[in-house]
């Protein structure tokens, strides 16, 4: 591992009271100063402070700050969508900004600020890009399946699967073509606040099962003699990406029981040691997990070195460096996860 650089030291030393500073600020602006539609935000605004606060942590760390706008504009989105979007990302970017020069002394809180004051001066540019009409371009039968995903329907949504695979359709293709792009809707629905947070959670439990369904009723054409585990690197609370991964794979012949999330990385290796499988698969959706990720990966190179360990997912590639250096390789797609695993690409360092 690399030496932690100066300025990334300095920032992660006084993060708890950077972190207190913010929110304190934040709530002076809630409570004190006529802001009747930040309470809208609740509890959005205060989590995704403290999230803002962990990307920091990893921007500075590994010198990713030209990766700070495209993150932003998540931020940006998931604020605009329930309430006063470009106040209230101004207002956490300024209370960051704020909180640096606060507490960090000159010349590193000039240099921590920077990032964050390039940011906050593109704001106009960063909310025209999520400013999008809904979806049209999606593959056929997607719309239909997202209907019936936040409803709860199960039942229909998985007659809807049946007959695409009665129609020639691999049960694995389901996954990648149907069901996969019908959550990305689900969650583009919700960020640009056109569906609530409840029909969020039941597309989510709804997905859970058909995607069980499929990997118990379907038989994959070939039996693979590999045991693949599947996990989230820790402190990543997306539980479908896993989910449908071990589907996929069951689909393809592999036996690839899922960890699921949140899982602490001592119990993932520990999970690894015990199973000893063929390879290990973990996904990361959020660039302020890559610590997290880069500690787990080392963890499991070291415990078991003859293992490859594969790590996809929203952000992976923006972290490729990094990842690659601690030993993982980075997949962009599950066919590809599949396909490296089972050597069928050239192996690589």
């Amino acid at each position: 591992m690399n030496p932690l650089p100066a300025d990334a030291a300095v920032f992660e030393s006084h993060l708890p009271q950077l972190l207190a500073l913010v929110e304190k600020r934040l709530e002076l602006q809630r409570g004190f100063h006529g802001r009747a539609d930040l309470p809208a935000l609740d509890p959005d605004l205060f989590d995704l402070a403290r999230e803002l606060g962990l990307l920091l942590r990893v921007v500075y760390r590994y010198g990713l700050a030209e990766a700070l706008e495209e993150e932003s504009a998540w931020y940006a989105s998931a604020l605009s969508s329930r309430g006063p979007g470009r106040d209230a990302l101004t207002l956490l970017l300024d209370s960051w900004i704020v909180a640096i020069h606060g507490v960090v002394k000159p010349p590193e809180c000039d240099r921590l600020a920077r990032p964050l004051q390039e940011v906050r001066s593109r704001v106009d540019r960063i909310l025209s890009r999520i400013a999008t009409p809904p979806s049209t371009l999606l593959p056929s039968g997607v719309h239909e399946l997202v209907d019936r995903l936040v409803r709860g329907e199960k039942a229909r949504a998985q007659g809807l699967l049946e007959s695409r695979i009665a129609a020639g359709l691999a049960p694995h293709e389901a996954i990648t073509d149907l069901l996969l792009p019908a959550m990305v809707e689900v969650g583009r629905r919700w960020e640009v606040g056109a569906s609530g947070i409840w029909e969020e959670h039941l597309a989510t439990e709804t997905a859970l099962g058909l995607l069980a369904g499929l990997a118990a009723s379907a038989r994959p054409r070939e039996a693979l003699p590999r045991l693949g585990l599947v996990g989230c690197v820790p402190n990543d609370e997306h539980q479908l990406a896993p989910a449908a991964l071990s589907a996929y794979l069951e689909l393809r012949g592999w036996n690839a029981p899922s960890l699921g999330r949140t899982l602490p990385a001592e119990q993932v290796v520990l999970a690894a040691e015990k199973l000893a499988p063929h390879a290990v698969f973990l996904s990361m959706n959020l660039l302020a997990r890559l610590h997290d990720a880069v500690g787990l990966v080392g963890a499991l190179r070291r415990s078991r070195p003859g293992c490859p360990v594969f790590v996809g997912g929203r952000r992976a590639a923006t972290a490729r460096t990094w990842l690659e250096e601690a030993g993982a390789r980075v997949v962009d797609s599950f066919e590809e996860a599949h396909r490296e695993a089972t050597g069928e690409l050239p192996d690589h360092a």
